[in-house]
């Protein structure tokens, strides 16, 4: 009986990973906050999933992939830059993090695996690149 209650919740969570990573504009990352509050996020890195609705982070948490946290960016506090070694765990060989001012003042990090990179500013990719 444990055992098949196990299966059934290990099937729930791989379909819920499926389903949140194969969103339209969906990344690979992990998100910290780094100045202010930010209900929902802490100061340590956190892995999971992203996407932009606008100018609205949606974040799903990991492991299980059943809490999204909605975070109203306002926009870019800096150029985009690659992780130091070490820094984010997780994400591959070249992670890009991207620090954004939110609602409130406060200011959070995301990063982005190599093949999120481009998703990872939303609404604010445009900016990024015309300062380059």
């Amino acid at each position: 009986m444990l055992q098949e209650k196990l299966h059934n919740l290990l099937a729930v969570v791989l379909t819920r990973k499926r389903w949140v990573s194969h969103q339209p504009g969906a990344f690979k990352g992990a998100i910290r906050v780094i100045e202010g509050d930010v209900p929902g996020l802490r100061p340590r890195w956190k892995r999971g999933y992203g996407r932009w609705v606008r100018d609205i982070l949606v974040w799903t948490k990991a492991p299980l992939l059943f809490r999204n946290e909605l975070v109203l960016a306002d926009g870019l506090a800096g150029e985009p830059r690659d992780a130091k070694p070490g820094e984010v765990r997780r994400l591959g060989k070249h992670p890009a993090v991207v620090q954004l001012v939110v609602e409130g003042g406060g200011r959070i990090e995301v990063a982005a695996s190599a093949d999120g990179q481009e998703r990872a500013p939303g609404p604010f990719a445009e900016g990024a690149r015309e300062t380059r």
